[in-house]
């Protein structure tokens, strides 16, 4: 999902998994036998708040601790671990998707309008799967004689672009703020361009 922290909370607010959560079992799914400290070194997190959130499932009842010896503890998911995890998963499929389709649909209002109007530069910003999307969508709208540029960053922008259109989550430089359109709201799924 564009350029995130590994830890970023995700819009979707009724979920029952945190996503600290969600990660370490994600990573206990991978291996049964993990330490504490292998644990938090995988992903991130203290060693303080890994044993937290250890605990915190444990009582929820979505993972099993087993002492095989003075060393080694065994984490298993449980079936409501799994089906936890599961959920979670799909949710966030589904988010994926909406917001994909948010994107689609507000590249192609906008870029409609926009070539309506007479343009016929146009200055996309996003990153990775994100700018993919837009090349993908743009090339399917048959505007012609329309040219469009493509960046992952606003510091390869051209001064004397009008317009910049973007889908990152990175905030414009305060210089070209006034130059930028939005095709993308990552906190409102019901987001449309206007």
């Amino acid at each position: 999902m564009v350029v995130c922290s590994k830890f970023e909370q995700s819009p979707m607010t009724s979920d029952n998994l945190a996503e600290k959560e969600f990660i370490l079992i994600q990573e206990i799914s991978k291996s049964d036998t993990h330490t504490q400290r292998s644990l938090s070194q995988n992903i991130g997190l203290s060693l303080g708040t890994t044993n937290l959130l250890i605990q915190r499932l444990a009582r929820k009842g979505l993972i099993k601790i087993t002492q095989l010896d003075w060393k080694r503890t065994q984490y298993l998911l449980t079936l409501k671990g799994a089906l936890e995890k599961t959920n979670k998963m799909y949710r966030h499929t589904l988010y994926t998707i909406r917001l994909f389709r948010q994107i689609q649909d507000n590249i192609n209002t906008v870029m409609r309008r926009e070539y309506e109007n007479g343009r016929r530069d146009f200055h996309l910003v996003a990153h990775d799967e994100i700018l993919d999307l837009l090349k993908e969508t743009v090339g399917g709208l048959n505007l012609p004689q329309a040219r469009f540029a493509y960046y992952k960053n606003y510091d390869s922008i051209p001064a004397e672009a009008e317009l910049i259109m973007t889908a990152t989550l990175a905030p414009p430089p305060k210089d070209r703020a006034g130059h930028c359109l939005s095709l993308v709201d990552f906190n409102n799924i019901d987001f449309r361009a206007s």
